[in-house]
């Protein structure tokens, strides 16, 4: 693999986390980010990716993706350079892969997954407010809703990448009080760059999904 000639497209959302993993394996590949707020919808999430793959420069030959499937917004996705896509279904489950274990999907049912250096800006809580500011929702609705959420909703897994530092009491305070809101209990789970380690040195084994130019993404090769 050629630096010069790779480029790293990436979720916004994973930022701190591609620089880590750079910098922990010694390549210095140029990025690009997809803005996070883009995963309100997959559509649109795919035409912003299909709109930078357009734009990388010609004498690329080769574009390391820093998501997942995401909701379908790799979905048909195809491009004139070598593509190479981490086997998983989003991006928490691409930071909670620890192991070489093709497994798309890690996550638990009923958890709701931290893995922020602020765990404010990942607050369900505030989010939730903004949502109910957002469309207007009365008082009567949104209780409704709230416990709806609580239903939905067990435990709020604190994702201890080992960059976060979300042992941090103040850290941890943070996300209690939104596990508090939500009923729910609190824990830490192991999380990393393993994988965007494996994605950077160019250690593509079954973990991930390689195209050559011109290959569509179809969802049956892409999850496990």
């Amino acid at each position: 693999m050629n630096q010069d000639k790779t480029i790293i497209l990436a979720c916004s959302s994973l930022t701190e986390y591609v620089e880590a993993a750079q910098a922990s394996v010694g390549t210095k590949m140029r990025v690009r980010y997809l803005n996070r707020i883009f995963h309100r919808d997959p559509a649109e999430m795919q035409e912003h990716i299909k709109a930078e793959l357009e734009r990388m420069p010609e004498e690329i030959d080769t574009v390391l993706v820093c998501m997942g499937f995401c909701g379908g917004s790799w979905n048909q996705v195809q491009s004139r350079y070598r593509l190479v896509i981490p086997r998983v279904d989003d991006c928490v489950s691409l930071l909670l892969q620890t192991k070489d274990d093709p497994v798309s999907n890690l996550k638990t049912p009923g958890h709701l997954y931290v893995r922020a250096m602020d765990p404010s800006t990942e607050s369900f809580k505030a989010i939730f407010e903004r949502l109910v500011k957002a469309y207007n929702v009365d008082e009567e609705t949104a209780e409704k809703r709230h416990k709806e959420w609580m239903d939905l909703y067990n435990t709020i897994s604190v994702m201890d990448t080992g960059i976060n530092q979300c042992r941090r009491p103040e850290y941890a305070a943070v996300v209690k009080k939104d596990a508090d809101w939500l009923g729910a209990k609190m824990e830490y789970v192991e999380a990393g760059i393993h994988l965007l380690e494996k994605l950077f040195s160019g250690r593509w084994d079954d973990q991930f999904l390689v195209l050559e130019p011109g290959r569509a993404v179809l969802k049956e090769e892409m999850l496990v």
